[in-house]
């Protein structure tokens, strides 16, 4: 019964990882890359305004004291003094680290805008159109059925170059009420392997990442590709 609710579980997850832009990309869609820069061109990016109209109206989980509150992302400052000044755009992420601990603070408390803004180009979930990206994320792409618990980040490993970095981490979520019932309460955890870029400004972004599970038998099996 319990291999039962851990595969059942790993079934939700992987239907999550199918959609989601976040910590790991999803498969490459070519097309769909192609249609989002085709309904776009001509017009460029959308205008902030528009955008931000847009965004306005997705619901999120910031709490209403989330200033005072600890930060999600587990580093043990207040969200104040830690990812909120990312969120707020007073300044870019520092270094890999940096963006891992505030997308997933991102993730936790639904704020797509982030997700979005500390997506590197080459991620193949980037479109540049964001107001359709902002909208593929509310709708299906943001762990919705699942509690964010916590995060576990390994140490940064340098890349090819000082502008490269990968992190390896883990991600621990519970299961909701958007859950089917034999799930409710279950706690999955989803480990990935993440590329981060530096661009010539010094901020940091999310490229991509390989997604593995804790499930007995599937440890070594790539969930994203």
């Amino acid at each position: 019964m319990k291999f039962l609710i851990l595969l059942l579980s790993l079934i939700v997850v992987l239907s999550s990882v199918e959609n989601v832009a976040g910590f790991a990309a999803k498969k490459s869609n070519n097309k769909g890359r192609k249609n989002a820069a085709a309904s776009n061109k001509g017009f460029g990016a959308a205008p902030a305004q528009v955008f931000d109209e847009v965004v306005s109206r997705f619901k999120t989980r910031i709490p209403e004291d989330a200033p005072s509150s600890p930060c999600p992302c587990g580093s043990g400052a207040t969200y104040a003094k830690c990812c909120a000044p990312y969120h707020g755009g007073e300044k870019f992420a520092e270094s890999a680290t940096a963006v891992l601990r505030s997308r997933f603070t991102a993730f936790t408390w639904r704020i797509i805008p982030y997700v979005i803004d500390s997506t590197h180009p080459t991620c193949r979930d980037y479109m540049e159109n964001r107001i359709k990206w902002a909208e593929d994320l509310n709708a299906g792409g943001m762990f919705d059925s699942f509690d964010f618990v916590s995060l576990e980040p390994g140490p940064e490993t340098p890349g090819e170059n000082e502008k490269e970095a990968f992190i390896e981490f883990k991600v621990r979520l519970r299961a909701n009420k958007d859950c089917e019932d034999a799930l409710k309460g279950q706690e999955t955890v989803i480990c990935e392997n993440s590329r981060f870029l530096c661009d010539d400004n010094g901020k940091w972004a999310y490229s991509s990442g390989d997604v593995t599970s804790q499930v007995e038998g599937l440890e070594d099996a790539i969930l994203n590709r």
